[in-house]
């Protein structure tokens, strides 16, 4: 009886890491989704305002 009870423990626990596992991975696309959109609309916004003078091309360093 132990060794049944002791196995099907070790089945939930890969059971939990399989869709831990999972979770991760979705969530590392959407945030590589996310982060790749929100790059093209900064670039385009930075082209708008290139285009009008309101901006230069040049990227400017962090004032600390």
């Amino acid at each position: 009886m132990n060794i049944k009870k002791s196995n099907k423990r070790g089945q939930s626990l890969v059971e939990y890491g399989l869709v831990l596992a999972l979770i991760a991975i979705v969530a590392i696309l959407v945030v590589k989704a996310v982060g790749t959109q929100t790059t093209s609309t900064f670039d385009n916004v930075q082209s708008q305002m290139t285009s009008q003078g309101i901006a230069s091309t040049a990227p400017t360093a962090a004032s600390s």
